[in-house]
This record gives C-alpha cells, structure tokens and sequence, in this order.
C-alpha cells in the first residue's frame, strides 16, 4: 500500500481555506497540514481537530521557518494573501510582502523541497476591463487593474515561467459567494446581503458590468481535482475557476437579492466599475471534467435565513476585512 501523501495548506482558516479543508479531509486521503497567521481567528479550524490526519501551525508565511512546514509535505496549496483591493490599497506594503514576495519565497522553497505540485490561488480580476464580451480564456491578456491583481499577475509570470523544477497549478476563481465556516460579507453578492439587511436599500454601481461568480464550495472542490488529477496535468498549467452560466451583470444579482429582502435598488452613474469581463470555463470542465453545483440564489436564501434566525450575529456580520495584517 503506498504512503498516504500529505498537502499543506497555507492560509487554511481563511474562507476558501475552510472550505477547503473541510473537503480535502472528507473527499481524500491525505493528509491535511494547515499553516496560518489567525489574522481571522481560528474558529473555522475547531471541527478539523476530531479528524487524526489534520494538524495545525500558527505562523505568519513572511517570517516563518519554511523548511519546518513543508517537511514531508506532498502538495502545497498557497491561499495566504490579502484578498480584494480595499484592503491592499489600505496596506499595500503588507500586501506586496503577503501576496506576492511571501508567495515566491514559498515557491523556491517547495521546488528546493521536491514539492510534487503547488497549487496558487489567483483571480479572474486579472482580466480587468474588457470593451467587447467575448469569453476570456486562460490564454487571453491579463490586464490588472488594482494592487490585488498586480500582485497576482506578478506572482503567475514567475510561477509559470520561472522556478522550472516545481509543478505548478494556477487557479483564477471567479467572485466568490456563498456559506462557509467562516464567512465574509466584503464580497460582492455578500455586499448586496449586507446592505439590504443593515440600510434596507442597495446601492449599484456599474450595473450593466460583468462578473463570473462562483461558490465557496465549488473553488474548494476545483482545488481537490487539481491534487487528484495532478499526474495527468501539465508541469506548467492554468485554470479559470467557475462555469459559463454564472457569468452575471451585477444587476441581475442585485435584483436577485433584493427581491429576497424586498428591498429597493438604489443605482448611481457617478462611479464607474473598472472591472468588466466574462470567463469562458471550457478548459477546467474538458480537462479536469470539473463542474460547478450551487448557485447564488441557493446561497441568497442560506444566508438571508442565517441572518434572519441569529445564527449570523452583529459579530459575524460586522467583521472587518480591514484587520492589520501582524508584521
């Protein structure tokens, strides 16, 4: 029988990290190695304990000993950063040191260790602004537009260009959604929830703009295919997280949530929304045969029923995206 493998899981308290442990610990057999600074707490991690092949390592990724935690690792899946452009125009020095210098350094690491595959989280965002709205694919232009996508565009030239040794998986999610151990309300749909049921009204800008959507869940099971299937991948590859029929105007999900609080849309023209694209999912379901299984209108009604019972409270719903990341 061969040695069960082990997969490090950097930033693993996180939102997507959450969801992703929960999956790697229910859907495989590996092991699962979660390193994070708690920028967020560690709530999230609390039901991992009952599951033997789970351990946990508090550090912060820029300063910790790298060897330490990639000792008899297998696989590394990096999703420590500072995520959206609100808080890295806040603290864009922390985020070029988190999202980008932190990420590379752990890179040359898992090549120098024999890491079999690192996997990076990146973002549709990095399509940026769009005049026409063909289906963009992984071939297709980047074009960032803020401090958060720089930093991964950046991160993706050297990860596939460079470092020629590691096996390396890039994965642009789309925007995220949905239910999770630990949730965020900073996201776009989760925006829309927050302001209908704290101002009773939502406020749109951008309305006709584009956006491939995807749920929390369905990111974390696009990263369990890659660990799974990574024999059969390129050394070097890319993948657009999502599926072609949750690419939505951003009025249409308003409009979607608004009717579920019976709220009103309130749309201005005075800000415009730099971000417009639509992303093609062809390459990640044809080659990975990777599908997505919730909707938004599903995590409408979860999230508009947690609020609604308590289960979300004033805490939860408050939580700042904008923590200073420690030094």
């Amino acid at each position: 029988m061969s040695e069960t493998k082990t997969v490090l899981v950097s930033g693993g308290a996180g939102y997507i990290g959450s969801a992703l442990v929960s999956r790697l610990l229910s859907d495989t057999d590996l092991n699962v190695k979660v390193f994070d600074n708690l920028m967020y707490g560690g709530d999230s991690l609390f039901q991992f304990f009952n599951f033997e092949k789970f351990s946990f390592i508090k550090g912060d990724l820029r300063t910790f000993d790298l060897p330490k935690i990639l000792s008899g690792v297998d696989f590394v899946v990096n999703l420590a950063a500072l995520v959206g452009e609100p808080i890295c125009k806040k603290y864009p020095k922390e985020a070029q040191e988190i999202n980008f210098e932190a990420n590379i350094n752990l890179a040359k690491a898992c090549e120098k260790h024999g890491v079999d595959r690192y996997v990076m989280m990146s973002t549709c965002s990095n399509y940026g602004l769009r005049q026409n709205q063909e289906m963009l694919t992984e071939s297709d232009e980047l074009q960032p537009i803020s401090l958060y996508s720089e930093t991964k565009v950046n991160s993706e030239k050297i990860l596939l260009n460079e470092l020629p040794e590691l096996s390396t998986a890039v994965l642009r999610a789309s925007t995220a959604y949905g239910m999770a151990a630990r949730i965020r309300f900073d996201l776009l749909l989760h925006q829309f929830i927050y302001e209908a049921w704290e101002k009773k009204q939502i406020n749109l800008y951008g309305a006709n703009s584009w956006r491939p959507m995807v749920h929390v869940d369905d990111i974390a099971r696009a990263i369990v295919s890659v660990l799974i299937q990574h024999d059969k991948m390129k050394k070097k590859d890319v993948f657009n997280v999502g599926s072609n029929d949750q690419n939505f105007q951003k009025i249409n999900l308003a409009k979607m949530v608004s009717e579920r609080f019976d709220v009103e849309i309130s749309q201005t023209k005075s800000q415009n929304d730099p971000r417009d694209y639509k992303v093609s999912f062809d390459k990640i379901k044809s080659e990975l045969d990777y599908y997505t299984t919730h909707k938004p209108q599903e995590s409408i009604e979860q999230i508009a029923s947690a609020l609604e019972s308590g289960l979300i409270n004033n805490r939860i719903l408050h939580e700042s995206v904008n923590i200073k990341p420690e030094n």
